[in-house]
């Protein structure tokens, strides 16, 4: 089975731009500018990116 099999990846095509992908690429800043200003949680991993694309399972959140 592949990591995104294993992790429910929505897109495992794109799954090179998820954040746990680049996390494991040692990408930290990367990583740390596609957090900024997040509305998307990872339903698998509850990390939070700005843009969907950049997570496996993303949901939209409201900002308060």
């Amino acid at each position: 089975m592949s990591e995104s099999e294993n992790t429910n990846c929505k897109d495992p095509a794109g799954h090179w731009k998820h954040l746990c992908e680049l996390r494991k690429q040692g990408k930290e800043q990367e990583v740390k500018d596609l957090m900024a200003d997040p509305g998307h949680r990872c339903l698998n991993c509850n990390t939070v990116a700005k843009h969907a694309q950049n997570l496996c399972s993303p949901s939209p959140f409201s900002k308060v």
